[in-house]
Protein backbone atom coordinates (compact mmCIF):
# COMPACT_ATOMS: atom_id res chain seq x y z
CA UNK A 1 0.00 0.00 0.00
CA UNK A 2 1.06 3.56 -1.09
CA UNK A 3 0.54 6.41 1.26
CA UNK A 4 0.67 9.43 0.08
CA UNK A 5 2.97 12.52 2.19
CA UNK A 6 0.66 15.27 2.53
CA UNK A 7 3.38 17.98 2.09
CA UNK A 8 2.66 22.06 3.72
CA UNK A 9 2.56 23.20 0.40
CA UNK A 10 -0.99 21.44 -0.59
CA UNK A 11 -2.27 22.31 2.75
CA UNK A 12 -2.05 25.98 1.46
CA UNK A 13 -2.97 25.06 -2.62
CA UNK A 14 -6.10 23.62 -0.79
CA UNK A 15 -6.53 26.71 1.21
CA UNK A 16 -5.75 28.89 -1.92
CA UNK A 17 -8.88 27.05 -3.67
CA UNK A 18 -11.22 27.42 -1.11
CA UNK A 19 -10.03 31.19 -1.14
CA UNK A 20 -11.42 31.35 -4.73
CA UNK A 21 -14.39 29.33 -4.11
CA UNK A 22 -15.81 31.90 -1.29
CA UNK A 23 -14.64 34.75 -3.11
CA UNK A 24 -15.65 34.16 -6.30
CA UNK A 25 -17.91 31.74 -6.32
CA UNK A 26 -21.51 33.46 -4.78
CA UNK A 27 -20.91 35.67 -7.43
CA UNK A 28 -22.12 33.56 -10.06
CA UNK A 29 -25.46 33.52 -8.62
CA UNK A 30 -25.94 37.19 -7.82
CA UNK A 31 -27.56 37.80 -11.29
CA UNK A 32 -30.02 35.04 -11.30
CA UNK A 33 -31.20 36.33 -7.22
CA UNK A 34 -31.02 39.85 -8.71
CA UNK A 35 -33.40 38.95 -11.80
CA UNK A 36 -35.63 36.50 -10.20
CA UNK A 37 -36.16 39.17 -6.98
CA UNK A 38 -37.27 41.94 -10.07
CA UNK A 39 -38.78 39.75 -12.41
CA UNK A 40 -41.03 37.66 -9.48
CA UNK A 41 -40.73 39.50 -6.21
CA UNK A 42 -39.34 43.37 -6.99
CA UNK A 43 -40.07 44.02 -2.66
CA UNK A 44 -37.18 41.60 -1.92
CA UNK A 45 -34.71 43.46 -4.36
CA UNK A 46 -33.34 45.29 -1.22
CA UNK A 47 -33.03 42.00 0.94
CA UNK A 48 -31.04 40.67 -2.00
CA UNK A 49 -28.98 43.83 -2.54
CA UNK A 50 -28.15 43.57 1.49
CA UNK A 51 -27.54 39.83 1.32
CA UNK A 52 -25.36 40.30 -1.84
CA UNK A 53 -23.41 42.61 0.56
CA UNK A 54 -22.90 40.65 3.53
CA UNK A 55 -21.64 37.90 1.44
CA UNK A 56 -19.01 40.57 -0.58
CA UNK A 57 -18.08 41.69 3.21
CA UNK A 58 -17.50 38.61 4.83
CA UNK A 59 -16.98 35.77 2.33
CA UNK A 60 -15.62 37.77 -0.17
CA UNK A 61 -13.14 39.62 2.10
CA UNK A 62 -11.93 36.32 3.81
CA UNK A 63 -12.02 34.28 0.62
CA UNK A 64 -9.67 37.45 -1.42
CA UNK A 65 -7.23 37.19 1.90
CA UNK A 66 -6.78 33.44 1.71
CA UNK A 67 -6.62 33.72 -2.29
CA UNK A 68 -3.67 36.50 -1.40
CA UNK A 69 -1.85 35.13 1.07
CA UNK A 70 -1.80 31.78 -0.07
CA UNK A 71 -0.58 32.65 -3.43
CA UNK A 72 2.02 34.88 -2.14
CA UNK A 73 3.42 31.85 -0.03
CA UNK A 74 3.01 29.19 -2.48
CA UNK A 75 5.63 31.77 -4.62
CA UNK A 76 8.21 31.96 -2.53
CA UNK A 77 7.78 27.93 -1.04
CA UNK A 78 7.92 26.67 -4.55
CA UNK A 79 11.34 27.22 -6.23
CA UNK A 80 9.99 26.65 -9.97
CA UNK A 81 7.61 29.43 -9.60
CA UNK A 82 8.39 32.79 -10.26
CA UNK A 83 6.59 36.09 -9.93
CA UNK A 84 7.47 36.45 -13.34
CA UNK A 85 5.98 33.25 -14.61
CA UNK A 86 2.75 34.46 -16.76
CA UNK A 87 0.52 32.38 -14.74
CA UNK A 88 1.29 34.13 -11.43
CA UNK A 89 1.53 37.55 -12.95
CA UNK A 90 -1.84 37.17 -14.72
CA UNK A 91 -3.22 35.45 -11.19
CA UNK A 92 -2.17 38.81 -9.47
CA UNK A 93 -3.32 41.08 -12.07
CA UNK A 94 -6.81 39.78 -12.01
CA UNK A 95 -6.71 39.58 -8.34
CA UNK A 96 -6.05 43.03 -8.42
CA UNK A 97 -9.09 43.88 -10.89
CA UNK A 98 -11.28 42.25 -9.86
CA UNK A 99 -10.93 43.22 -5.84
CA UNK A 100 -10.91 46.67 -7.84
CA UNK A 101 -14.18 45.62 -8.88
CA UNK A 102 -15.66 44.27 -5.94
CA UNK A 103 -15.25 47.23 -3.67
CA UNK A 104 -15.18 50.45 -5.75
CA UNK A 105 -17.29 49.40 -8.54
CA UNK A 106 -20.17 46.30 -7.62
CA UNK A 107 -20.40 46.98 -3.54
CA UNK A 108 -21.30 51.11 -4.25
CA UNK A 109 -23.55 50.04 -7.24
CA UNK A 110 -25.34 47.08 -5.42
CA UNK A 111 -26.32 49.79 -2.39
CA UNK A 112 -27.58 52.31 -4.43
CA UNK A 113 -29.79 49.40 -6.30
CA UNK A 114 -30.84 48.69 -2.62
CA UNK A 115 -31.55 52.48 -1.87
CA UNK A 116 -33.50 53.04 -6.09
CA UNK A 117 -35.33 50.02 -5.04
CA UNK A 118 -36.88 51.17 -1.45
CA UNK A 119 -37.40 54.69 -3.22
CA UNK A 120 -39.10 53.16 -6.11
CA UNK A 121 -41.51 50.66 -4.70
CA UNK A 122 -42.22 52.80 -1.53
CA UNK A 123 -43.25 51.90 1.93
CA UNK A 124 -45.77 49.28 0.26
CA UNK A 125 -43.39 47.68 -1.82
CA UNK A 126 -46.16 48.42 -4.80
CA UNK A 127 -44.40 50.81 -7.02
CA UNK A 128 -42.42 50.29 -10.01
CA UNK A 129 -38.65 50.30 -10.49
CA UNK A 130 -37.47 53.67 -12.22
CA UNK A 131 -35.52 53.81 -15.33
CA UNK A 132 -32.47 55.03 -13.25
CA UNK A 133 -32.68 51.40 -11.38
CA UNK A 134 -33.68 49.72 -14.77
CA UNK A 135 -30.17 51.40 -16.51
CA UNK A 136 -27.89 50.68 -13.22
CA UNK A 137 -28.78 47.10 -12.92
CA UNK A 138 -27.86 46.81 -16.75
CA UNK A 139 -24.97 48.28 -16.02
CA UNK A 140 -23.83 46.03 -13.09
CA UNK A 141 -24.67 43.02 -15.47
CA UNK A 142 -22.52 43.96 -18.03
CA UNK A 143 -19.49 44.75 -15.84
CA UNK A 144 -20.33 41.42 -13.89
CA UNK A 145 -20.38 39.51 -17.03
CA UNK A 146 -16.76 41.02 -17.80
CA UNK A 147 -15.58 39.85 -14.44
CA UNK A 148 -16.98 36.67 -14.16
CA UNK A 149 -14.95 36.24 -17.64
CA UNK A 150 -12.18 37.19 -15.91
CA UNK A 151 -12.36 34.89 -12.89
CA UNK A 152 -13.11 32.00 -15.16
CA UNK A 153 -10.08 32.90 -17.46
CA UNK A 154 -7.82 33.36 -14.25
CA UNK A 155 -9.08 30.07 -13.04
CA UNK A 156 -8.05 28.29 -16.80
CA UNK A 157 -4.58 30.13 -16.08
CA UNK A 158 -3.79 29.31 -13.00
CA UNK A 159 -4.94 25.26 -13.77
CA UNK A 160 -3.54 25.11 -17.31
CA UNK A 161 -0.54 27.33 -16.34
CA UNK A 162 0.54 28.46 -20.65
CA UNK A 163 4.01 29.75 -21.43
CA UNK A 164 5.67 27.76 -18.57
Amino acid sequence: MVIAAVQFVDVVLFFHILGVVLWIGPTYGYAFFQATAESAHPRAIPAVMEGILKIDNTLGNIGALLVVASGIYMVEDIEAFSYSDFFISWGFAAFVVVLGLAHGFFGPRARKLRDLAIRDLGASGEGALSDEYTALSRQVAIVGTVAGLIAALTIYVMAVKPFL
